[in-house]
């Protein structure tokens, strides 16, 4: 799946997009009907993955969706890392990156963040009109 939202291609492969992804739950899930039990269960997966609360707070990241290159802050020019091939995994707190609890970031996502100015609309992705959710790609 795409990014739904990026800040730029990707400096280091120049074949990606490095969109932002959140890992974790936001506080705002668990207020969405659609996705209590969902927040519900990621915050237990969660509290149970996690060594101390700190670890389990959400947080964003910025990612080449090619060669997954990682940046902690909205800006390629700084440094990048690599995941493990292994087990790819947030270098913040060890949360997967791919998978349950992380998902491409929407834009109440990036608002939570405080990322929003990062964003270049230019290379959102295209949502099908028809979907109630950002995650429906066309």
């Amino acid at each position: 799946m795409y990014p739904l939202h990026s800040i730029d291609f990707c400096p280091i492969c120049g074949g990606g997009l490095c969109g932002i992804r959140i890992i974790g739950s936001l506080p705002a899930d668990s207020n969405n009907d659609d996705s209590a039990d969902s927040a519900t269960a990621t915050a237990s997966a969660t509290a149970a993955d996690a060594q101390n609360s700190s670890l389990a707070q959400p947080h964003g990241l910025v990612i080449c969706d090619e060669c997954e290159a990682i940046w902690l802050e909205p800006d390629v020019s700084t440094v990048h890392q690599y995941p493990d091939l292994e087990k790819a995994a947030s270098p913040v707190n060890g949360m997967p990156i791919w998978g349950d609890g992380s998902r491409w970031a929407s834009m109440e996502d990036i608002e939570w963040l405080g990322w929003t100015e990062a964003v270049n609309p230019e290379l959102d992705a295209e949502l099908d009109a028809d979907s109630d959710s950002e995650e429906k790609l066309v």
